[in-house]
């Protein structure tokens, strides 16, 4: 009778191991697949995601690198005129005050409208971008208040074509402690390569 009792232990373990694999085998077979229910954002719409009020850049290397960021979202031909409002409305938000004084957020996003449409028109387009090391980047303390000076160059295309732009910003540091692009201007480039 001993003996019985220990082969219908094993039968019922044997059992209950095979329940469980079949278990196992239908949850993964029956689960819903992680990737159908996550929406793949495009590049644009990861780069304007961002809360500023949350987490702004902290130096005016990460700022100017986070502006080039939008920029070369905003020449995407992929990009819905949603799209286009939103990264207007995101890099407004990296721009000093002065200015943004010199334009209506309507004015900035129709000169940006144009500006891509000469980019497309053009067949341009941002492929890369380097910002200056931070060493190399310069502060001054003046009677505005605090400002700092690096680089930004650009590579882009034009065709088969590429070729550099290279853009100095400038920054000021505001009230809160925010670095804002105060202004840019070109410093040489269009070399071709």
């Amino acid at each position: 009778m001993k003996n019985n009792s220990g082969k219908t232990k094993v039968v019922l373990v044997f059992v209950i191991i095979v329940i469980a694999a079949v278990a196992i085998f239908y949850y993964f077979i029956n689960r819903p697949k992680s990737d159908e229910n996550m929406t793949v954002l495009s590049k644009t719409q990861a780069v304007v995601q961002r809360d500023l009020s949350i987490e702004y850049p902290k130096s005016p290397r990460a700022v100017v690198k986070y502006y080039a960021e939008l920029s070369q979202c905003m020449y995407d031909t992929g990009n819905t005129e949603k799209d286009i409002s939103d990264l207007a409305v995101q890099s407004r938000k990296l721009l000093d005050d002065e200015l943004v004084a010199q334009q209506t957020s309507d004015q900035y996003l129709a000169d940006l409208k144009s500006t891509i449409k000469k980019f497309a028109d053009e067949k341009r387009r941002i492929v890369s971008f380097t910002i200056s090391s931070t060493t190399d980047v310069d502060y001054a303390t003046v009677d505005d208040g605090e400002l700092a000076s690096l680089y930004c160059i650009y590579t882009l295309q034009k065709g088969t074509l590429n070729y550099s732009d290279k853009e100095q910003y400038i920054l000021r540091k505001d009230s809160e402690g925010h670095w804002k692009i105060l202004g840019w201007q070109s410093a040489g480039g269009n070399q071709g390569t």
